[in-house]
C-alpha cells in the first residue's frame, strides 16, 4: 500500500516557533514545541498556552539537565499556531510597568548563574525571532521566588505593535512579526530540571502595580532523552522560515522572496550532548511512489513522506537501505492536490542535513545540532498548508510511535 497524497482534510495539527541566543546569536530563532507531537506541556491557563523544550538543546526538559524552555503565550480565542501568524500582534508592557516570569515548583535555582539577559529572551514571530533587551529597550533583574523581572527602559514601555526583532534577515520577511509571543528561558542556564512536573507563571503589570495580563502553565519533565526536531533561523540571515507566502504551485525555497524551510535536528544522546543528526533528508510521497516503495503499516500515518538518514554513506536516500527516522504528516485546504515537501534540491542534487557549524560557526559550536533544508511546493488551492516533521521515538521500532515533532505553516494565495 502506497502513501496517500499529502492531505488530511481540515485536520488541525498545531505548530509553533521559538528562540535565540546572545548578541549575533541573540537574533536566532529556534523553537521546540510540543504543538504537534512530543507534548511536554501538562496544563496552561490565561496568556500561557504551552511550556515546551527550547530549540537550543536536546535535553532542555530532561530530568537533571539544565533548564531550556520556551513559554508560548496566546490570546483568548486564538489557537497558538495561529497566534504565531505575523499578522497577529503579541504582547507589550505598559509604560511604567513590568513583566514577571517565575519558575516555580520543579525547577532548582543555580545561584552561581545570575538572573539577567542571557538567561531569558523575549521572542516574537514564528519561529521565534529574538528581541534582546538592549536592542528593543528592557532590562532583566531578579525578583522573589526564582523570578525574572523584565522592565522597559523607555517612557513608552514596550509597545506591542512597535517592538520587532533586530535580526538582519527579518527585513526580508513578507510580514514583520511584532510583540512578545514567546519567552525563552535558558541560554545562560540558571535553573536545573527536577522530576515530575515544573510550573511557570507569567504576569504583566501596569505602572500602578495592577496585573493586566497573566497566565501559568506546567510541563512534565522527560525521564529520558530523545532525538529532537526544531525550527531554526540560523540560515539565511535570520529570516523567518515559517509562515512564508507563495502563489499556488510555487515552491518555497526557490520562489522569489522565499527561503527553504529549515529544521534543526539533534541525535538522542547523554545529557549535555550536542550531536546533530547528519545526512538526513526527506523523500516525499511522490518520490516514494516513483521508487515503488511499499510503506510499512506502522508508518502509514506519514502521508507526506519519510525522514531518512543516509546510513550507507553514499549521499543518496534509499528507504530500503538507509534508516527511516521519522516522517511528514501534512494538512492542506480541502480538495488541494500537488503539495509536496522534500529535501532542498540544488544543482539537481538533493541536500542532506549538515552540522550547524556549516551554517553559523560560532553559534553552531555553542549549541550543536545539524540543519536540514527543505523545499515545499504548494498545492492548487489557496489557504494554509501545514507540514509536520515527526521523529520516531525509536527508529529501530516503528511501532513505538512518534517523539519530537514540529509544524510549519505555508500561506498559499
Amino acid at each position: 500500500m502506497q502513501n496517500k497524497a499529502f492531505y488530511l482534510g481540515n485536520v488541525d495539527l498545531t505548530g509553533g516557533i521559538e528562540v535565540n541566543v546572545i548578541r549575533r546569536t541573540a537574533y536566532l530563532v529556534f523553537a521546540a514545541t510540543g504543538l504537534a507531537g512530543l507534548s511536554l506541556s501538562a496544563a496552561a491557563e490565561g496568556i500561557v498556552d504551552q511550556v515546551v523544550s527550547s530549540p537550543l538543546s536536546m535535553d532542555g526538559t530532561v530530568v537533571g539537565a539544565r533548564t531550556g524552555i520556551n513559554i508560548y503565550l496566546n490570546k483568548p480565542g486564538t489557537p497558538v499556531i495561529d497566534f504565531m501568524n505575523p499578522d497577529i500582534v503579541g504582547y507589550g508592557i505598559p509604560p511604567g510597568g513590568h513583566m514577571e516570569v517565575e519558575l516555580g515548583k520543579g525547577f532548582e535555582r543555580d545561584a552561581s548563574i545570575p538572573i539577567a539577559q542571557p538567561s531569558i529572551m523575549m521572542v516574537t514571530g514564528a519561529p521565534q525571532q529574538g528581541m534582546p533587551g538592549k536592542a528593543i529597550g528592557y532590562k532583566v533583574t531578579e525578583g522573589d521566588k526564582k523570578t525574572f523581572v523584565i522592565t522597559p527602559t523607555g517612557k513608552e514601555g514596550l509597545v506591542a505593535d512597535k517592538i520587532m526583532t533586530p535580526a538582519p534577515g527579518a527585513v526580508g520577511d513578507p510580514v514583520r512579526s511584532r510583540g512578545i509571543k514567546v519567552v525563552h528561558v535558558g541560554l545562560k542556564k540558571a535553573f536545573i530540571n527536577g522530576s515530575g512536573e515544573g510550573e511557570v507563571s507569567v504576569r504583566i503589570f501596569d505602572a500602578g502595580g495592577k496585573v493586566v495580563d497573566e497566565g501559568k502553565g506546567s510541563l512534565n519533565f522527560q525521564e529520558e532523552t530523545t532525538a529532537q526536531v526544531f525550527p531554526t533561523n540560523f540560515a539565511h540571515g535570520r529570516r523567518n522560515h515559517n509562515w512564508q507566502i507563495v502563489a499556488q504551485g510555487e515552491t518555497v525555497g526557490h520562489a522569489e522572496g522565499t527561503v527553504p524551510i529549515t529544521a534543526m535536528l539533534y541525535e538522542d544522546g547523554a545529557i549535555g550532548s550536542k550531536a546533530g543528526i547528519v545526512g538526513a533528508g526527506v523523500l516525499s510521497t511522490q518520490q516514494l511512489a516513483v521508487m515503488e516503495y511499499k510503506t510499512p503499516d506502522a508508518l502509514l500515518r506519514y502521508n507526506g513522506g519519510l525522514i531518512i538518514q543516509d546510513t550507507s554513506g553514499d549521499g543518496v536516500l534509499d528507504p530500503n537501505e538507509d534508516q527511516v527516522i521519522g516522517g511528514v504528516i501534512g494538512t492542506a485546504p480541502k480538495g488541494a492536490s500537488g503539495q509536496e515537501l522534500k529535501s532542498l534540491v540544488r544543482d539537481g542534487v538533493a541536500t542532506l542535513s549538515r552540522p550547524t557549524t556549516a551554517f553559523e560557526y560560532k553559534p553552531g559550536t555553542a549549541v550543536g545540532g545539524a540543519i536540514m533544508l527543505l523545499e515545499f511546493t504548494s498545492g492548487d488551492k489557496p489557504g494554509l498548508y501545514r507540514p509536520t516533521l515527526a521523529l520516531l521515538k525509536n527508529p529501530k521500532d516503528a511501532t513505538a510511535g512518534d517523539g519530537s515533532s514540529y509544524t510549519w505553516t505555508v500561506v498559499v494565495q
